[in-house]
């Protein structure tokens, strides 16, 4: 038996939304490619190949898949597959949670398991704990497609938000690494209740705002008060890249997840192309820029 999946990257955050929403990006993922064997391999080809662990005990693929076999009560089935990566790893556009949803698909695939959703996502939340941390901002968008706000991660509980307005997506990955880890170690360990509130505005608004299609009030709610403040440090150029975006006409820049990357939401691709020049200005020709926009399909198997 073999078949192939495509999981897309996601935005984790969204800027306000820490922890509790990610959005699905066309046009940028990774494609995994499986096929039944007697034992676990693992190839990789694409963007940061070296740097992939093809141990099986390591790559949230195949952790992934052991870990939906447990839930489901049944002997893994083993298998190869070939991993064609277009997302950086950690670059904070969700290449661990795009693997460890395409591990559980897989092993779900495999086991011909019928409709078990929950299966899924907590296989793909257990991966994801071993390689990233607990998270389920980017695994959710992957599984699901388009915006989703975790509501109880323990619960598995995700409602998936509509976007109602045409946006183009400047992401932009400067040539660092930053790993989850090491990105959260710098953020405030509490806040006033001030400071909370205030993020809260901004995260409410920018869900409303965007199933409205209300393009001032997505401006708003793409301001983060809590993570990118302590996180902006840790990428040289971050505020000058920030200021010529809004200059440039986007609604906003802030950081993808844990970063490096970082994204501007754009009104049209006439001002994403504009804005991305700018930011290329800024991070310099080893930076990579991508225009994307929203996808509404989550991870999907190809054949």
């Amino acid at each position: 038996m073999k078949f192939s999946i495509f999981a897309p990257g996601t935005i984790g955050n969204v800027s306000s939304g820490f922890d509790i929403l990610g959005l699905a990006i066309d046009g940028l993922g990774d494609t995994f490619h499986f096929e039944t064997a007697d034992a676990y391999s693992i190839r990789v080809s694409g963007r940061d190949a070296a740097d992939i662990p093809t141990d099986p005990a390591l790559n949230a693929v195949t952790i992934a898949s052991e870990a939906f076999y447990r839930l489901f009560g049944r002997r893994a089935q083993p298998f190869s597959v070939h991993l064609e990566r277009s997302l950086p790893m950690s670059g904070g556009l969700g290449s661990s949670a795009a693997s460890s949803v395409a591990g559980a698909l897989a092993a779900a695939r495999f086991a011909k398991a019928g409709p078990c959703t929950d299966l899924i996502l907590q296989a793909a939340l257990d991966a994801e704990t071993v390689v990233a941390g607990p998270h389920l901002d980017n695994i959710a968008p992957c599984f699901y497609g388009g915006l989703t706000l975790v509501q109880d991660t323990e619960a598995l509980s995700v409602y998936p938000i509509p976007v109602a307005i045409d946006l183009w997506i400047v992401l932009i990955t400067p040539a660092i690494k930053i790993k989850t880890k090491d990105a959260r170690q710098v953020l405030p360990p509490t806040l006033k209740t001030s400071e909370w509130s205030k993020q809260m505005a901004h995260c409410t608004t920018l869900a409303v705002a965007l199933a409205r299609g209300d393009g001032k009030q997505i401006a708003f709610g793409l301001q983060d008060t809590y993570a990118e403040p302590a996180r902006a440090s840790l990428i040289p150029g971050f505020h000058k890249a920030q200021e010529l975006a809004l200059a440039g006409g986007a609604y906003g820049f802030s950081l993808s997840g844990s970063g490096p990357t970082c994204f501007a939401v754009c009104p049209t691709k006439q001002v994403a192309e504009s804005v991305g020049r700018a930011l290329l200005g800024v991070f310099g020709p080893k930076a990579q820029m991508n225009i994307v926009q929203p996808r509404l399909k989550g991870a999907e198997v190809l054949s």
